[in-house]
């Protein structure tokens, strides 16, 4: 059954054009994530001199179509070579966020009572706390660019609102007439969870996942940016500040070298935007029927 609606939900995404580029873009980034690092050496650099340090891009030399960065090393490979850490963090920061929100979510709106306002009084704590400013505190304090640590301090808050959203839909559920029978029935309350609340917000467990790595893209980038993590010349955060530093923002040499690292970032953001969209075609029927 599960196999069955998976199937479903892949072969509407693939039919929407825009969450089929989306996926297609998703994918690619995905391939270079992995790939990446075995394809590319893991630095890639001409002799730094005047002429050889942020070059524009070269076509003759494939490894230099991007150009150099500040010292003679190549942008692309640099970009490749930072792919991996953006994605397995963004993903990882995803996960912890999406499974947190939604465990609280639905114990809270399922079980009720005392459980139910200690869990919203937690949450609305964690709503209420300034995200950015506590995120910065924390990384700064464990300085660690470990990717589960790290994508456990960028999930730290973001699970609230989705938790509390997934309250909402839950107690819908949970005072649903089929959801009265399953109990009359006798049957347990894991099986009512997993095999009838869980699977009914299966498309929007995974639209607020793609919010949740979205967050945690710009979270992880703007660290990098801010110089709380430890430098990693890869990171398109830290290329982006070293860029900023060498004057990018009004034009010259480096100017491509702060140009990539921003097109990297919205090229992987577009993809999940646009992947989004076919997630919302499952969710809403009247789109789905158009």
């Amino acid at each position: 059954m599960m196999a069955n609606k998976l199937v479903e939900y892949l072969d509407l995404i693939w039919k929407n054009k825009k969450s089929r580029a989306g996926l297609s873009i998703t994918v690619f980034y995905i391939l270079v994530a992995i790939f990446g690092a075995l394809v590319f050496p893991k630095s890639y650099s001409l002799h730094p001199s005047p002429t050889t340090i942020f070059m524009p891009p070269q076509l003759s030399n494939f490894y230099l179509i991007f150009g150099t960065g500040p010292f003679a090393e190549s942008i692309l490979v640099q970009l490749v070579q930072g792919a991996e850490s953006v994605l397995l963090v963004s993903f990882l920061a995803g996960l912890f966020a999406t499974i947190i929100g939604m465990a609280i979510g639905i114990i809270a709106g399922y079980i009720g009572g005392i459980v139910d306002n200690i869990l919203m009084g937690i949450t609305d704590i964690a709503l209420t706390l300034p995200s950015l400013i506590l995120i910065v505190i924390v990384a700064s304090v464990f300085k660690t660019d470990n990717p589960v640590i790290l994508a456990g301090i960028l999930s730290i808050t973001s699970w609230a609102g989705l938790a509390r959203a997934a309250r909402s839909q839950v107690l819908v559920i949970r005072n649903s007439p089929i959801t009265e029978v399953l109990k009359v029935l006798g049957l347990r309350r894991s099986y009512i969870i997993f095999r009838e609340i869980v699977p009914t917000l299966g498309s929007y467990i995974a639209i607020h996942y793609i919010f949740n790595v979205e967050s945690a893209v710009y979270a992880e980038v703007g660290l990098y940016y801010l110089g709380v993590l430890p430098y990693n010349s890869n990171n398109w955060g830290a290329m982006i500040q070293q860029a900023l530093s060498y004057g990018a923002a009004l034009g010259g040499k480096a100017a491509y070298y702060f140009f990539f690292p921003i097109l990297a970032i919205v090229g992987f953001m577009s993809g999940l935007i646009l992947l989004s969209y076919g997630i919302d075609e499952i969710t809403n029927p009247r789109i789905r029927t158009q």
